[in-house]
């Protein structure tokens, strides 16, 4: 009788101690909570990231379409016509040619892919697609210049 007892002692103990460990979970619901917490934080986050990249190119491009307009008002008042700066790379001295053009005397880059220029303002390279207010008055058919490739613009 006393075996009998041990065993039914031992059996009680063990369904108690198997269902108490169950019902604490683990720590399972700890970790669904947390990475609930972090999805919403991470949703929180990119969407502030959406919106100040909307605001700048908001930004960008109404002072582009200032400078544009300035341009116009500029060429119209000095009785100019208004062109595509990147008309003279079709001339015939440049006809056929994917390399880079480079200005030597203006340490000014015309960069074809992106039918911009890339030179040097304040210690910094600056990409632009209008031309740089340093060449507007330049006849390109007389600027020497050097043709380059392959490089990292």
């Amino acid at each position: 009788m006393n075996k009998l007892m041990i065993y039914v002692a031992v059996l009680i103990f063990s369904t108690v101690t198997i269902t108490e460990a169950y019902a604490q979970g683990r720590g399972r619901g700890h970790h669904r909570k947390a990475k609930k917490e972090y999805a919403k934080h991470y949703e929180k986050q990119r969407k502030h990231t959406y919106r100040y990249a909307k605001e700048r190119d908001k930004a960008d491009r109404k002072y582009y379409e200032k400078r544009e307009k300035a341009y116009r008002k500029y060429a119209k008042h000095h009785h100019k016509r208004y062109r595509d700066h990147d008309d003279w790379y079709y001339d015939r001295r440049f006809h056929r040619r994917s390399d880079y053009v480079y200005f030597p005397k203006h340490r000014t880059y015309y960069d074809p892919y992106r039918r911009g220029y890339v030179y040097r303002r304040h210690n910094d390279w600056v990409f632009d697609r209008a031309m740089p207010s340093f060449m507007v008055g330049l006849d390109l058919g007389r600027v020497n210049v050097q043709f380059m490739g392959r490089l990292p613009l």
